[in-house]
C-alpha cells in the first residue's frame, strides 16, 4: 500500500501540468457563454491544447520514471509503476475536459454517472485480475493496482467520448477555433500555474512523510508502512463524504460565475449562504459517524488498528476539510483565483511546518495536527476573501448549534440500538457487520429527518425565486 501511494503525488504532478485549470477554465466559459457553438468550441479547444501537454507529459514521465523513482521518490520499485501509470495522464486530461463542459451546461449526469463507472470497473477489474493472478500463481504487486486504473479510466474516457459525439456538432473555421483557444489559454495558464505550485508542494509533502518518520525513529519498512495506512487508508475513509460536498462545490462554480457575470450579488450571497450551511451540516455529522465507528473501520474493514486510530483523530478535520472545498469553488467563480491560490499555498506551508518540526518529536500525530491547522486556516482565509467580495451572513445557530444538537440526538439513537444488540449472544463477524449497519442507519435516519426539515426552511426563504 504503501509503494503503491507513493506514485500519486508525482501522478498528480504530471496531471496538473496537463490539464491543471482546465476543468474550471472550461466550466466557467461554458457558463458565461450564451452561445452553444461557443460553448462547443471551448469544449473542442480545452481537449487539443490539453492532449497535447498530456502527450508530453506521459513521454517525459515514462522515459524518466527510473531517476524520478531513484532519485526524488527514493524507491526503486516505483519505477514500473510510474511507466504504466504515465499512460492514465491523457485519459484524465480528456475526462476533466468532457466533465468541465457538461458541468458548466448544468448537466450533472454525464461527469456523475462516469466517475461512478470508473470506481465500479476499478473495484470489478482490480478483483477479477488478482483471482486470474493468484489462479496463475503469479505475484501480487501495486502493478495490479495500476492496470485496474488503467481499464477504469478508459472506461470513463469512452463513455464521456459517446455522450459528446451524441450532441449537436457545430461548424467552426480554424481562425475561430485558435481564437478560442487564446480566449481559454488566458485564464487556464494561470490556474493551471497556481494548481502546478500547489501539487508541486503537495508532491514534496508527501515524499518528506516516510523521511521525517524515519528521522522521528521509526525503521525504513514501518515508516513505508505508517505512509501506506495513513494515505491509503485513512485519509480515503475521511475524504470519502468530500465526494458529496465537491459535487455540490462543481456546481456551485458555474453557478456564481453567472450570476457575477449578471451582477446579481444577492444571487451569490445565497449561494455562499447555503453552501456553507451544507458544508457544515455534513462536515459534523461525519464527526460522529468516525468518532463513533472509527475504531470499527479500522479493525473490522482494514484489519489494522492503527487506522482506527488515525480516523479517530482525522474525524476533527470534516467541517473544515468540506468548508474549504466549497469555498473554494465560490472564490473561483467570483474570479478570486489567485487569492484562492494564496490560501492553500498557507496551508500546505502549515503542513509541510508541522511535518518538518513536529513528526520528528512526536510522531505521525504532529502531521495530523498539521491537517487540522491547514484545513481550519483556508477555510478562515477563504471565508474572509469571500466576505469583502460578498458580505454574506454567518447564522451560528444554523450552521453550528443545530447541526451539533440534531448529531447528538442520532448519536444517542445510534448508542441506544448498539446496546440492545449487546445482549446478544451472536459474536460473528456477520452479525457485527450486520449491528454496525442498522445503527449507522439509525442515525443517519435521525439525523436526516432534522437535516430535511432545515433545508426545506432554508430552501422557502433563498430560493423562492
Amino acid at each position: 500500500m504503501g509503494i503503491f501511494q507513493l506514485i500519486f503525488p508525482v501522478l498528480g504532478f504530471c496531471v496538473a501540468v496537463s490539464c491543471g485549470g482546465i476543468q474550471i477554465a472550461v466550466s466557467r466559459f461554458v457558463a458565461e457563454s450564451k452561445d452553444n457553438a461557443g460553448k462547443f468550441m471551448t469544449l473542442i479547444s480545452s481537449i487539443i491544447m490539453s492532449l497535447c501537454l498530456s502527450s508530453l507529459t506521459t513521454l517525459c514521465l515514462y522515459t524518466f520514471a527510473h531517476p524520478i523513482s531513484e532519485y526524488i521518490i527514493k524507491n526503486s520499485e516505483c519505477a514500473g509503476l510510474l511507466r504504466y501509470a504515465s499512460i492514465t495522464i491523457p485519459l484524465t486530461t480528456l475526462h476533466a475536459c468532457i466533465a468541465g463542459y457538461y458541468l458548466g451546461l448544468k448537466k450533472t449526469f454525464i461527469p456523475a454517472f462516469s466517475s461512478i463507472l470508473e470506481q465500479v470497473i476499478k473495484v470489478c477489474s482490480i478483483y477479477i485480475l488478482g483471482l486470474v493472478w493468484v489462479k496463475n500463481h503469479i505475484e501480487i504487486t501495486p502493478l495490479i493496482a495500476v492496470y485496474s486504473m488503467i481499464i477504469s479510466e478508459m472506461s470513463g474516457v469512452i463513455f464521456c467520448l459517446i455522450a459528446v459525439f451524441s450532441e449537436k456538432k457545430y461548424a467552426f473555421h480554424i481562425r475561430e477555433l485558435f481564437s478560442s483557444m487564446k480566449s481559454l489559454f488566458s485564464v487556464s495558464y494561470i490556474l493551471t500555474i497556481n494548481k502546478i505550485m500547489i501539487t508541486f508542494l503537495q508532491c514534496v509533502e508527501s515524499i518528506l512523510i516516510p523521511i521525517v518518520l524515519m528521522k522521528s525513529g521509526e525503521a525504513s519498512h514501518d515508516a513505508l508502512s505508517i505512509y501506506g495506512v495513513l494515505t491509503g487508508m485513512a485519509l480515503p475513509v475521511i475524504s470519502f463524504p468530500s465526494a458529496i460536498t465537491t459535487s455540490v462545490s462543481t456546481m456551485i462554480l458555474p453557478t456564481v460565475a453567472q450570476a457575477n457575470t449578471s451582477d446579481d450579488p444577492s444571487q451569490v450571497k445565497k449561494a455562499a449562504e447555503a453552501s456553507i450551511w451544507f458544508a457544515l451540516v455534513m462536515g459534523i455529522f461525519f464527526i460522529g459517524i468516525f468518532l463513533f465507528y472509527g475504531n470499527f473501520i479500522g479493525t473490522s474493514i482494514f484489519g489494522h488498528e492503527a487506522a482506527g486510530e488515525y480516523i479517530r483523530i482525522l474525524a476533527w478535520l470534516c467541517p473544515f476539510m468540506y468548508l474549504s472545498i466549497t469555498m473554494g469553488s465560490i472564490l473561483h467563480g467570483l474570479g478570486e483565483t489567485n487569492a484562492a491560490f494564496i490560501h492553500n499555498v498557507i496551508g500546505t506551508a502549515i503542513k509541510l511546518f508541522c511535518l518538518w518540526f513536529l513528526v520528528p518529536k512526536v510522531g505521525i500525530v504532529g502531521y495530523l495536527w498539521g491537517l487540522l491547522g491547514s484545513d481550519l486556516t483556508v477555510s478562515l482565509l477563504h471565508g474572509f476573501c469571500i466576505y469583502k467580495r460578498v458580505p454574506f451572513t454567518f447564522y451560528a445557530v444554523d450552521n453550528i448549534i443545530k447541526p451539533t444538537a440534531w448529531l447528538l440526538c442520532s448519536l444517542a439513537a445510534g448508542r441506544f440500538i448498539k446496546y440492545i444488540f449487546s445482549f446478544s449472544s451472536y459474536s460473528g463477524k456477520i452479525f457485527q457487520f450486520i449491528s454496525a449497519g442498522i445503527s449507522a442507519g439509525t442515525i443517519g435516519f435521525v439525523f436526516l429527518y432534522f437535516f430535511l426539515r432545515q433545508f426545506r426552511q432554508i430552501k422557502n426563504e433563498n430560493f423562492k425565486s
